[in-house]
């Protein structure tokens, strides 16, 4: 994993029960693929932390398998939101106690000490989708006219535009994403970059079309504004469901 600045926090500071954990099996640069699964937290022990079953799920075979685990969440000090993560290992699938009445299957993962966790970008196509008060928006090519943003990821954009679509596959475009500055109440971030049209989905009859724009050489000034807003949002939806489920 790419490693920005190492923490001596231990883990039970940085990571709670009920939060969600990223488990990246694979990396394949070259055809751009990832296997990454991802469980919430059960338990911190000093030997383990517990997780859920994956989605998908692991097969017993994996247990002793290394890995990188990842998650977002905030620096007790600076309450900065960052992902932080560390190598680890699948210790053991086996059964735990979720309740005095209820045992579940469970995946035990090798505890990182301290000095082993490592703030980290993810190296994931998790995309955000937006909804109508983000207060998230793009701006485009000005022949597609006004532009819908679906959702947007550290790789790149799910756009609408009018239809007919005025765009062809591995087209180049500039672009200018907003999205407001989450660590104040107020301002907001841009980011500029070029990006190319990887996806067109049109079906004719339709006012509306979907772009998907995929981001090229984004500086790293852009590319760590863009990966803050995505941890940000990340943790956001978290805190949203555990509301919603308890």
């Amino acid at each position: 994993m790419s490693e920005v600045k190492k923490t001596n926090w231990s883990i039970d500071r940085l990571l709670r029960p009920g939060m969600r954990i990223d488990l990246i099996l694979d990396v394949d640069l070259i055809n751009d693929r990832i296997d990454v699964r991802n469980g919430s937290v059960y338990d911190i022990t000093d030997q383990f932390v517990i997780i859920s079953e994956t989605d998908p799920r692991m097969s017993l075979s994996m247990a002793g398998r290394e890995i990188e685990v990842t998650f977002v969440g905030v620096e007790p000090v600076s309450g900065e939101v960052l992902r932080w993560g560390w190598s680890g290992k699948i210790s053991k699938i086996g059964e735990y106690q979720f309740n005095p009445t209820e045992k579940v299957q469970a995946i035990y993962l090798s505890a990182p000490r301290a000095g082993e966790i490592s703030e980290t970008n993810a190296r994931m196509d998790y995309r955000l989708t937006i909804v109508s008060n983000d207060h998230i928006s793009i701006q485009t090519h000005p022949s597609f006219g006004r532009v819908v943003l679906f959702d947007f990821s550290a790789g790149g954009v799910l756009i609408g535009v009018p239809a007919p679509p005025q765009a062809s596959l591995g087209m180049r475009l500039w672009f200018t994403l907003f999205f407001p500055n989450y660590m104040s109440q107020t301002g907001q971030t841009t980011i500029n970059g070029e990006a190319e049209v990887v996806r067109i989905s049109y079906v004719p009859g339709d006012p509306m079309a979907k772009l998907g724009l995929k981001f090229h050489e984004l500086d790293l000034n852009a590319t760590r504004a863009l990966q803050k807003a995505i941890n940000y949002y990340m943790l956001e939806e978290q805190r949203i469901r555990n509301r919603t489920e308890s």
